[in-house]
């Protein structure tokens, strides 16, 4: 069975262009990638804008969201945004594989096929 791995990784806004870069070289080129602003619910320790989040997310066409750990604000619709994305990525990677096969006829008589067992099959996001 294969297995799923999330990794966040967290930069000062300053040193974002290049890690967005390093992993635009090295990563592979499907990898997700998302720009959180943190401390959403501290406006007065704010360090970077929302609209200067935005606008970083655009530059590099990935998604964004603010979030808070401590207020427990969109700290999990993060998380699952990007287990969606990837899992709906990896099932389109597995259906151009494995084109369907047209033609077959299921014989009135003839039992039902069982589907492909696949681990992407098992994943569930509620």
């Amino acid at each position: 069975m294969a297995s799923l791995y999330l990794t966040f990784v967290i930069y000062p806004v300053c040193t974002l262009y290049g890690k967005i870069r390093n992993i635009e070289e090295h990563a592979s080129a499907d990898v997700e990638k998302m720009v959180l602003g943190n401390k959403c619910d501290m406006n007065d320790k704010r360090q970077v804008s929302r609209e200067r989040g935005e606008q970083l997310a655009i530059e590099y066409g990935i998604k964004f969201m603010e979030t808070s750990a401590k207020a427990s604000i969109n700290v999990e619709d993060a998380f699952f945004t990007l287990a969606r994305d990837i899992k709906a990525k990896m099932e389109k990677k597995l259906e151009a594989s494995n084109p369907p096969k047209g033609g077959h006829t299921i014989k009135p008589n003839e039992p039902p096929r069982k589907p492909i067992s696949s681990w992407l099959a098992k994943c569930t996001i509620l």
